[in-house]
Parts: structure tokens; sequence; C-alpha cells
């Protein structure tokens, strides 16, 4: 269940921004980590509109989804998607709850290291916090005229089983998260586009991520 679980996260929930404009390395580096990390730091809560792009070649076609995305410092996140059906995942510290077909299913996280990694790395892509991320990673940063792109590798053999690659392409103006894609492989990939971001919105009282 729980391996089910993750590769449901890693194939539904995670994702990236692939870009056809030309890239160039970033450059000062140190300056734009600096700004990110202030950025994350200043941003409690964001929510968003979202429209996911699934590409899996044994299928060779596009499966579209929309839905609405929510997040909270520190590791609060909702998925609801509403088209083509209704399906939302929770995760709330170390509970992750899915309720698909009017079934809902919750998982601990606390004792599975994988799945917290998942959450992790989730948290970090979804929102550009990518500072909370450990060094298990190979990095490179590259820009376009309107946006940094941050490609993410995992090292570990574990982790590479699942994810191949990510890319997380920010806004110059704000570092929003504008597009986030992750590759499962060199050819299946689920690609999200983000629009309509409030940030700072989201009552710490509310049930937005109230798992039982």
């Amino acid at each position: 269940m729980v391996k089910q679980t993750f590769l449901l996260l890693a194939l539904i929930l995670l994702s990236g921004a692939g870009l056809h404009a030309q890239q160039t390395p970033l450059s000062p580096l140190a300056a734009f980590q600096e700004r990110l990390k202030r950025e994350a730091a200043a941003t409690t809560s964001i929510e968003s509109d979202f429209v996911q792009e699934k590409y899996l070649d044994v299928f060779d076609g596009k499966i579209l989804s929309k839905g609405r995305f929510y997040y909270r410092q520190p590791d609060r996140i909702r998925m609801e998607y509403t088209e083509p059906a209704p399906y939302l995942i929770v995760m709330n510290g170390e509970k992750l709850k899915v309720v698909s077909e009017g079934k809902s299913t919750i998982l601990d996280l606390h004792a599975n290291r994988m799945m917290q990694e998942m959450r992790e790395l989730l948290a970090a892509c979804m929102t550009g916090d990518l500072n909370r991320l450990s060094g298990a990673y190979q990095w490179e940063y590259g820009e376009t005229p309107s946006l940094y792109v941050i490609t993410i590798r995992p090292l570990s053999k574990s982790v590479q089983a699942y994810i191949h690659e990510m890319v997380v392409s920010l806004a110059r103006e704000d570092l929003s998260v504008q597009r986030l894609r992750l590759s499962e492989t060199a050819k299946d990939y689920t690609e999200y586009r983000f629009t309509n971001r409030k940030n700072n919105t989201l009552d710490r009282e509310d049930d937005t991520f109230a798992i039982p």
C-alpha cells in the first residue's frame, strides 16, 4: 500500500516546467539563492489554480486535469482536482489523506523515510522553497528573459527508481512557481502550470488541511 501511494504521489503530485526557450547559465548564483531564501521565508501560504498535463509514452497521448492548489507553512499541502473527476490529496505533517470516488484513505508517513522525502520534495518544488532540500541532489541553474529555471536530479538510487528529473520554473519578477515538471523516465512526465496565485491569504484556523 505504501509503495502504491508513493508511486501515486510521484506520478500525480510532482511536476515541473520543461522550457523551449534558450537558457543561459544563471549568474550571479549566490544572489539568486539568497533572494529565493528571503521570498520563501516571507510566504506563509499559497493558493492557486493549476492545469496538470500528464504524458505516458505507453499511451502515446496527454491527459489534462484541472484543480486548485493550497499550501501553508511548514508542511501542509492540498491538491483538489475538479476536472475530469473529483480527486483530493491532503498532506499535513506526518499524515497523508487521499479521497477518490468517495473513499478516503489515510496514511502515517512517520515510519517511512521514502514517503517523508517525497513530502519534502513536493513542498519544496510546489512552493519554490528549494532551500529545504538536502544535499542528495544535483542542481543546475539557468535563466531566460522571463524565467529562472532550476533542474534537480536525485543522486540516491532509491529516489532515482521513481524520479528521473525535476524542473522548476520561477517568474523573474517575484520568484513564484510558474511551471513544474517531474520526469519519471526520459519520456514519461507530469507537468503543472499555475495561475491566479495568491500569497499569505489562508487562515491558520481553517480546515483546508484537516486530516482526522
